[in-house]
């Protein structure tokens, strides 16, 4: 049976389903950027057979870890290297196969500037947990972010609700501790603002996990994030200090975030 893409041709990002009888072998698809903007994050959803014969969706998210689209605590360098090696160039193609990975990388377009190499391991721009799956039946695009902020999609996993909660969530902190800076207000009480202004715990206790393709609104979703960035800031305290770790949150304020919109 062939697989069924469901892209975002209309907004430049294109999916091919990769024929039977190629050497990658059925069940992937090839996406293709044909936007004029390189990709920054994709949601997507894998659906699989099941043994009732129902088809069993497989959600696979970003996140919200450190990138060019929340470039907190990324210094100007990281942020060369995030937009290159963690984005998809215009033109550039990704092998996309039913265990959530995205094979490939930006050098089919051109190869890494000297500030845009990276001196580590790899990192990859997809979410979501490997799995042993049947042959699958259809590939969904959720939900597509552009470097520049845009956001096209059906957003049934609330991707933009959870990148835009987390960067509102980083920008809040940083403008709480520029205020408590300028009132030479005690370091403690800024803590103790941000405890409030996120629903973190003193513990710094993970917030429980959030079944996405379950939620009936995306409120949670920004409960969630806000949480997160509240034990974000609650490590840092731990391991910076007081003041090291208000002067990178006061830093956040000067990150370059994109204007998120919607296509």
């Amino acid at each position: 049976m062939a697989l069924v893409c469901e892209d975002l041709a209309r907004h430049g990002v294109v999916l091919v389903p990769i024929a039977d009888n190629d050497p990658i072998g059925s069940g992937s698809a090839l996406l293709i950027n044909r936007a004029q903007v390189a990709i920054a994050s994709i949601a997507f959803v894998w659906s699989i057979p099941g043994r009732n014969g129902r088809p069993l969706p497989h959600s696979f998210s970003p996140g919200t870890n450190p990138s060019v689209l929340l470039p907190f605590g990324l210094d100007d360098r990281m942020g060369k290297v995030h937009a290159y090696r963690n984005t998809i160039l215009p033109g550039s193609k990704r092998l996309m196969k039913s265990d959530g990975s995205l094979l490939g990388d930006n050098t089919d377009v051109r190869p890494p500037a000297a500030d845009e190499l990276w001196h580590g391991g790899f990192v990859s721009m997809g979410g979501g947990s490997r799995r042993d799956v049947a042959e699958p039946l259809k590939l969904t695009l959720d939900g597509v972010f552009f470097v520049d902020g845009g956001f096209a999609g059906p957003n049934c996993l609330y991707s933009w609700e959870a990148t835009v909660s987390a960067a509102e969530g980083h920008l809040k902190c940083a403008a709480l501790a520029r205020e408590v800076r300028s009132k030479r207000t005690p370091l403690d009480e800024f803590f103790a603002r941000v405890q409030t202004l996120t629903g973190q715990t003193d513990d710094g206790r993970m917030p429980p996990p959030l079944h996405l393709p379950n939620l009936e609104s995306p409120a949670p979703v920004g409960r969630y994030q806000l949480q997160m960035v509240g034990r974000r800031v609650l490590d840092m305290r731990k391991r910076l200090g007081d003041e090291g770790a208000m002067a990178q949150v006061e830093a956040w304020a000067d990150a370059p975030v994109p204007q998120f919109y919607k296509l």
